[in-house]
């Protein structure tokens, strides 16, 4: 039980600094293969006929190396704006029924949240200065 909430804790931490470095660099990291960004299937989201969402994964400049590792040489990572995440990527997304990978280990595991979500958090963020490892549940919405 111990080792499960060190991982949720290291899980919160990676997404937590995803959120403050994306907001400071004003980039983000994807993997894409053949034009399309890589999905994978969500560890945490099901639909309502309980298969896993799809879920894409992201990284900030301090965890491209994860990145690199888990696509192997099957995907290249490309930058993306956060303003362009923010306003085009997130809510099309949103509309494709997908959940964000953030930050995820070179495993391929990690945090994950619903894209609006992530949009809140990166504009608190942005006007606060400060988001903490509460404003990443988001059992209380």
């Amino acid at each position: 039980m111990n080792s499960e909430l060190d991982l949720e804790k290291e899980f919160n931490g990676r997404a937590l600094k995803f959120i403050e470095e994306a907001v400071a660099t004003e980039k983000i990291y994807v993997l894409v293969q053949d034009k399309m960004c890589v999905q994978t299937e969500s560890l945490e989201f099901t639909r309502e006929d309980d298969e896993p969402l799809d879920t894409i994964p992201l990284w900030t400049e301090s965890y491209v190396e994860n990145a690199k590792t888990w696509a192997e040489d099957y995907a290249t990572l490309e930058e993306m704006p956060v303003s362009y995440l923010i306003e085009e990527f997130l809510p099309e997304i949103e509309e494709g029924y997908c959940s964000v990978g953030l930050n995820w280990d070179q495993d391929g595991i990690g945090r994950e949240l619903p894209p609006f979500h992530l949009v809140q958090l990166l504009v608190k963020q942005v006007k606060e200065g400060k988001i903490t490892e509460k404003d990443l549940d988001i059992s209380e919405e």
